[in-house]
């Protein structure tokens, strides 16, 4: 009887090939969800090119998610600048791509093709770069401004090796950024004009000033000051590059923008963003790129959604996606 152990056979392999076949079916739509749900972070500067026209952002706190406010700030920039590529760098072990710490990656995913999530390895970030020993010898570690002077320090890194405009993640942008008037620029921070700003600035890599910038903080930290290695170090460094006589002075190859045009608001009265709308307080915004919240000192302040709040009525008009979503952030 030899056709049994044919028939046999045959029905066995029909049997595999099923399973191969619901197999491949299975990987297939497991690397299509991997690709096109969950994001594929890169990894390390050797995946970013060198490319002035990108916005840039860090967050340096460790987690793996963005909250509310700063989902926003990354909303507005995309979507007032469509053609340019916006880079979020997180300093985490993993992203949150469930959605369990708010929406904001379904939010960035799903509306702006332009946004580039890249998680980060300090440890590898750092490597080679002339501040890998501050990073290495760990001072900042115990510091309690730890995750603000991380930031102070890798947005340089980053600046240098790729150049690019550099944003905190507490502004909201009103309107397209300028790629003219902003290049090769710092924002002068207060009415005074005797401080610069280095939360938004835009250099090309390998500018001078970002040079001595480093080589001045690879040597210079205080773990107990806040402001040194950001707004004072970018003056000090500024001041003896470029002072000729006239105050903070001017560099042929770094042009300087008045407050008005990203800090209309000033520190002192931070507080109108959570207020209600005023003729005043409108006025003050009307000609600026964007805004600062001066996060340090607004963090624990309530945005109240669909009220005359000034912040809420920015959120509303610039990053109306995660407004929209606002509920998900706060139950999470």
């Amino acid at each position: 009887m030899p056709t049994i152990p044919v028939k046999f056979r045959f029905k066995y392999n029909i049997l595999n090939v099923t399973k191969i076949i619901a197999f491949f079916c299975i990987a297939l739509v497991a690397l299509c969800w991997l690709t096109f749900i969950i994001p594929s972070p890169r990894h390390q500067n050797g995946d970013v090119e060198t490319d002035s026209r990108r916005i840039f952002f860090h967050e340096t706190s460790g987690r793996g998610s963005l909250n509310f406010k700063q989902c926003c700030t990354i909303e507005s920039v995309a979507k007032h600048n469509p053609t340019r590529p916006v880079q979020l760098f997180m300093s985490a072990k993993s992203l949150d791509v469930s959605g369990t710490k708010g929406p904001w990656m379904d939010i960035l995913n799903d509306h702006y093709s332009n946004v580039d999530v890249i998680r980060i390895d300090n440890d590898q970030y750092f490597k080679g770069s002339a501040l890998q020993s501050w990073y290495e010898k760990g001072e900042w570690r115990q510091s309690r401004f730890r995750t603000a002077h991380l930031s102070d320090y890798i947005r340089l890194v980053s600046m240098y090796r790729h150049g690019g405009l550099y944003m905190d993640l507490d502004y909201v942008v009103l309107k397209p950024l300028d790629e003219k008037l902003l290049r090769n620029v710092l924002l002068v921070e207060g009415i005074d004009g005797q401080q610069l700003n280095n939360g938004v600035m835009h250099f090309e890599a390998k500018h001078r000033l970002v040079k001595e910038l480093i080589d001045y903080l690879s040597k210079e930290y205080d773990p107990e000051d806040y402001y040194l290695h950001g707004p004072t170090a970018l003056t000090d460094v500024y001041v003896r590059l470029c002072n000729n006589g006239t105050g903070i002075g001017k560099c042929p190859d770094v042009s300087l923008l008045s407050y008005k045009h990203f800090c209309p608001i000033g520190p002192p009265f931070w507080h109108l963003y959570f207020e209600d709308a005023s003729d005043q307080s409108l006025a003050m915004i009307h000609s600026s790129y964007g805004v600062h919240l001066w996060n340090f000192l607004s963090s624990n302040e309530a945005v109240r959604m669909g009220t005359r709040q000034l912040y809420a009525i920015l959120a509303q008009e610039n990053c109306p996606v995660t407004a929209k979503r606002m509920a998900e952030f706060i139950s999470t």
